[in-house]
């Protein structure tokens, strides 16, 4: 398959596994490959050198087991290599374990129901069959755990819901398996328990989404009631935080700004987007907003550009287990990731405009930073709006250069690890083709053993260092 080819069935995978038409399995899979390599990225963090080199030998194969569908193949991938970070082997009881996974009926549920149904089976096959004497304890919340003897799958236990408080509680849905009574594995996903929940949703109304608290608001009942309905996002969400902010927003006075410098911290946000016809469309996007915020002190934006499958989640939560927030927040910048389509990118120059009637963006610093499709797409915003971005990071994915003079003077930082497969030999021809169009401003980085899973975290603090130097001069 070629690699065009190859991009184009990973759209396809992701599509098949994002679609909001319901509690489709796929979507499960792919919230708990997501969750898998969080928990790998996490364990990257704290790790040593070596055991990381010896990690990335078998992290290729993540890539070509998504494009292919292969969510439970990926996720034993990533619990091997997770495994090499700690400096453990898995026994077969721990292995047989550690592959289970939980899937609840809804992320969000309302309180006034009798219980959670939840499922217990497989991610990926394990060798033999299951250990003599497995058990399972699920509990939510601070409830009672709900013992279970796992012999066939999959396995269904019914969950009684822990009494809460209004607005409601994010709750943790833990499963612990055990071997003979002694707990070998433990995985939390997050479920929302919520009082009166149909009529409250109900009550939300859905606004022209001509500010960013009406189309915030428009989208979020939308989103809130998919959740409700089942359909599993890719990521946990505090849906009953969502909900409680989407009631603070449908009583706010007309024209009261909500989202501002003052209130800082991680917001979902609708940012609206002017049609031909003159109505509204919107443009979700995830921002951070650093402590102690000036609003009469302009500071710089940064802008994460995810890759194909992703969301605006991905640089927040992924990514080296959001390093990007972490690099932000300690320079007090802004940041926001929006969510991108998979043949164009999104409406950035608006979404910065709307931003920046809340926020004190430093329009002479807007850096952008870019993966994989949304490396592609960074590239392409140089294109469209030369001289508009301080510097540019386009990290595991190659581009297409229109226009080589948009590039001449730009501060451009260019990684890619040397096991990328996909990648590696676009940015080679990339950072070949900018030489010999004049960048006199190019830096390009080859990341011993990285490949395109982790090249966003291994390059990051480097980009960051170019950017604080262009900042000092």
């Amino acid at each position: 398959m070629t690699r065009t080819r190859t991009l184009l069935a990973f759209a396809c995978a992701a599509l098949a596994a994002g679609g909001v038409a319901g509690p489709a399995p796929a979507q499960a899979e792919r919230y708990e490959l997501g969750r898998r390599l969080r928990a790998f990225e996490t364990a990257w963090e704290g790790s040593a050198r070596s055991a990381q080199v010896k990690a990335l030998a078998g992290l290729p194969k993540v890539t070509t087991q998504f494009f292919g569908f292969q969510f439970g193949e990926a996720g034993r991938t990533l619990d091997d290599a997770r495994r090499t970070l700690a400096g453990t082997d898995a026994t077969p009881p721990t292995a047989w374990a550690e592959a289970l996974f939980i899937s609840p009926e809804a992320r969000l549920i309302d309180a006034n129901k009798s219980g959670l149904e939840v499922v217990v089976k497989p991610f990926y096959a394990v060798k033999g069959a299951a250990p003599d004497g497995a058990t399972c304890r699920v509990t939510l919340g601070t409830g009672e755990p709900q013992p279970v003897p796992l012999t066939k799958f999959p396995a269904k236990i019914a969950v009684p819901l822990p009494k809460v408080a209004a607005p409601g509680q994010d709750l943790p849905l833990a499963l612990e398996v055990l071997i003979d009574g002694r707990p070998v594995s433990r995985h939390e996903v997050t479920v929302s328990v919520v009082p009166d929940l149909t009529t409250r949703l109900a009550a939300l109304p859905k606004p022209a989404p001509a500010t960013i608290e009406a189309a915030t608001l428009r989208d979020r009942v939308e989103q809130l009631a998919q959740l409700a309905e089942g359909t599993v996002s890719e990521t946990d969400l505090p849906a009953a935080k969502l909900l409680a902010e989407a009631e603070a927003l449908a009583k706010l006075p007309a024209g009261t700004p909500y989202f501002t410098a003052a209130r800082a911290g991680q917001f979902w946000l609708s940012v609206p987007l002017k049609q031909p016809n003159g109505k509204f469309g919107t443009a979700p996007v995830r921002l951070f907003v650093p402590e102690k915020l000036d609003a009469a002190e302009p500071v710089p934006l940064v802008i994460a550009m995810h890759g194909a499958g992703g969301s605006e989640n991905l640089f927040f939560e992924g990514y080296g287990a959001g390093h990007v927030v972490k690099e932000c927040a300690k320079r007090g910048w802004l940041l926001v990731a929006p969510r991108a389509g998979l043949f164009a990118a999104p409406a950035v120059a608006e979404i910065v405009a709307g931003l920046a009637d809340r926020y004190p963006i430093d329009a002479k610093s807007i850096f952008v930073v870019g993966h994989s499709m949304g490396a592609g797409q960074a590239a392409e915003l140089v294109q469209q709006s030369p001289g508009t971005y301080r510097a540019v990071a386009l990290l595991g994915g190659a581009a297409r250069v229109r226009d080589a003079k948009a590039f001449a003077d730009l501060p451009l930082f260019l990684g890619v690890g040397t096991k990328d497969q996909l990648a590696l030999a676009g940015m080679r021809a990339l950072n070949k083709t900018l030489i010999a169009a004049g960048a006199k401003r190019l830096t390009y980085r080859e990341y011993p053993e990285a490949e395109h899973l982790v090249i966003v975290r291994e390059a990051l603090p480097d980009a960051f260092a170019e950017w604080d130097a262009l900042r000092a001069k």
